[in-house]
């Protein structure tokens, strides 16, 4: 009985139109559009080098030695990634203000920090290389106190290859960083196969819930079969898009592509979840309006995720409130796929997967809790 009503749902689902084009044929046609306004940004290969600062107020001149030799040592195409300049907080400041430099860096107490004036795909760079290096030192610092010399010593040789690495891999495709973000948004439009999943599965919400809650089945039965059929026909959309946006769109994803798939299964799955709950949270609420919320739901995602050039209000989340980007699932898939593809350590993409794994199991238990209580009288 499960795999009858997982194939039956699945006849439903892919003879739905319109929401297979919103799914799948809108966001190809947005990446399109992706493709002829920032194609033009990878014409000139490598990325230019960046101008940038670094301000050295600790009382620990070693640290500061080794931060700026790893900053110099960074290439991209044997061209240096930064054009530094140790200088004092006011004058980096100024040259700040003055747009001769893309952002500084601050060493106190250790603790390394970016300042910029605006976002845009250079401050991103060095976000990411600031991330990277905060990882790095603190990976050193938990070897140092174990005492494993063996690992000390090869940590000792930190002095830049642990950032080339990866660079010489993906190719700094600019382009590909504005794709991260389009695909946690296609992802998200998946919310709306969770939302027709609770319209027929609910009696109180459709006739068709009416006759599928006459099955002599569990309930629960029931909702995972129409779940996995769902999830099938996202997470091949998902493939498709990824297949268009890589081999005709030429967007360079980097080599970890068993993670990459990862991370969209299990943001699909957790997607559909979100739909499925403001699918019961709003019983009595016709689908358009529900359909709405949803739509409004990915928008504001998105935008908080930087792609509708709101780059300095995601900086601006990133570095005063972490935990708002955290629960956008824009942010997170978008995050995820810019670690890949930038990150050579992958400490910070295994935590952004876990919260993708809480994520999908609070929605799971809300679900649950939700579905459970419903009861229907009999006519």
């Amino acid at each position: 009985m499960f795999w009858h009503v997982y194939i039956y749902r699945l006849k439903v689902l892919i003879r739905n139109k319109s929401l297979l084009f919103w799914t799948l044929a809108f966001p190809i046609i947005l990446g399109l559009m992706f493709v002829a306004a920032f194609g033009q940004l990878d014409q000139g290969g490598s990325l230019e080098t960046i101008p940038a600062a670094v301000v050295l107020d600790d009382q620990d001149p070693e640290a500061g030695d080794r931060l700026i030799e790893v900053l110099t040592a960074i290439e991209t195409d044997e061209i240096a990634l930064f054009d530094l300049a140790v200088v004092a907080a006011d004058e980096a400041q100024a040259q700040l203000e003055a747009d001769e430099i893309a952002g500084y860096y601050v060493l106190k107490h250790e603790q390394v920090t970016l300042h910029v004036g605006q976002a845009g795909i250079r401050q991103t760079m060095m976000k990411g290389v600031m991330d990277q290096y905060v990882q790095q030192m603190a990976l050193y610092q938990n070897l140092l106190a174990s005492g494993d010399s063996e690992a000390i010593d090869a940590m000792q040789t930190l002095d830049g290859p642990v950032f080339q690495a990866r660079n010489s891999e993906a190719e700094m495709s600019i382009m590909s960083f504005y794709f991260f973000t389009l695909i946690g948004m296609s992802i998200l439009y998946g919310t709306m196969w969770g939302l027709r999943n609770a319209q027929d599965q609910q009696a109180n919400q459709s006739s068709k819930g009416i006759r599928l809650s006459l099955l002599p089945k569990p309930k629960s039965s029931l909702t995972l079969a129409n779940l996995l059929a769902s999830f099938t026909v996202l997470f091949s959309e998902m493939l498709l898009i990824l297949a268009v946006y890589h081999f005709i769109y030429q967007v360079d994803f980097g080599s970890r592509w068993h993670l990459l798939l990862v991370v969209v299964a299990l943001a699909t799955l957790t997607t559909l979840l979100l739909g499925l709950l403001l699918g019961n949270a709003f019983p009595n609420m016709p689908l358009p309006q529900k359909e709405g919320i949803a739509t409004a739901v990915t928008m504001a995602m998105s935008f908080l995720a930087g792609m509708m050039g709101s780059e300095q209000i995601k900086y601006w989340i990133d570095t005063t409130i972490p935990i708002l980007g955290k629960i956008n699932l824009v942010n997170l898939i978008s995050e995820s796929l810019y670690q890949l593809y930038y990150y050579q350590e992958l400490a910070s993409f295994y935590v952004n997967l876990l919260w993708l794994g809480a994520l999908l199991l609070l929605f799971a238990g809300l679900n649950w809790l939700v579905e459970r209580r419903v009861q229907y009288d009999a006519v």
